[in-house]
């Protein structure tokens, strides 16, 4: 037998303006950048349990699947990116 990586959790730092934009909220508390929102966003890459946290630190953690994983991570950053800027 031999085991193979299938999964490897990552984590991202965020800068204090990606922070930000994470940690904004509707007027009546809702994130107005949601899980779920982050989920569609990286719809249909294999990825999971994308969590960040001011408890946590500026990071943003997310969780590859799959056998292309360093093409997945660079997808998933340029994304992220995308929705969040790069600085």
């Amino acid at each position: 037998m031999k085991a193979e990586i299938y999964s490897i959790t990552y984590r991202i730092p965020l800068t204090d303006a990606q922070q930000a934009k994470l940690d904004r909220k509707w007027p009546d508390g809702e994130p107005f950048i949601s899980y779920e929102k982050i989920d569609s966003l990286l719809e249909p890459l294999p990825v999971g349990d994308v969590y960040w946290s001011h408890r946590t630190g500026q990071f943003l953690y997310f969780t590859v699947h799959g056998d292309d994983i360093e093409g997945t991570v660079a997808e998933v950053i340029e994304r992220l990116e995308d929705k969040l800027g790069k600085h």
